[in-house]
């Protein structure tokens, strides 16, 4: 189940509901493909307001100081252009507003969670043992750059 706003077609800008799934928000890596100045559209009226726009959503997402100052941070740049390709995770924070307290989109300054490699399956490590057998023991690194052994899986692998 999502969030009630992601019904309206007509929301102009990413915002925090866009990260709602099942009444929890979740944290996504994103990435950067443009930083630029353009027209905010609100209640007030029309204002220039920077925004970037993320690979993985259709909606640019304005961005705020407290949002640049963390790209700075991560990237170790304070130059916007620099963040522009780069990943980085974005998530949900609650925050003090004049509406009190908001769910507001922020990038986190946390290192890019490390991708888990999947574990061998059984039924390949037959094929696994002939590697082994035929390659020597470059054949066990090359099988753990794409696969997570268990403690039984290399020991097998090791005594060969």
């Amino acid at each position: 189940m999502s969030h009630w706003r992601n019904m309206f077609t007509d929301e102009k800008y990413l915002g925090s509901h866009n990260l709602e799934k099942d009444g929890k928000y979740d944290s996504v890596i994103v990435t950067i493909e443009n930083i630029y100045v353009g027209d905010f559209l609100s209640q007030g009226g029309k204002e220039k307001r920077p925004f970037v726009k993320l690979k993985e959503f259709d909606k640019p997402m304005v961005i705020n100081r407290t949002n640049f100052k963390r790209l700075e941070k991560f990237f170790q740049s304070f130059d916007p252009q620099t963040f522009i390709g780069k990943q980085i995770v974005l998530g949900v924070e609650t925050v003090s507003s004049p509406e009190g307290m908001v769910p507001a989109l922020r990038f986190s300054t946390r290192a890019l969670p490390v991708a888990q490699k999947p574990e061998l399956p059984e039924a390949a490590m037959s094929k696994a043992i002939e590697q082994v057998k035929s390659k020597g023991q470059s054949a066990i690194a090359k099988i753990e750059e794409k696969y997570t052994l268990t403690a039984e899986q290399k020991e097998i692998l090791e005594n060969l």
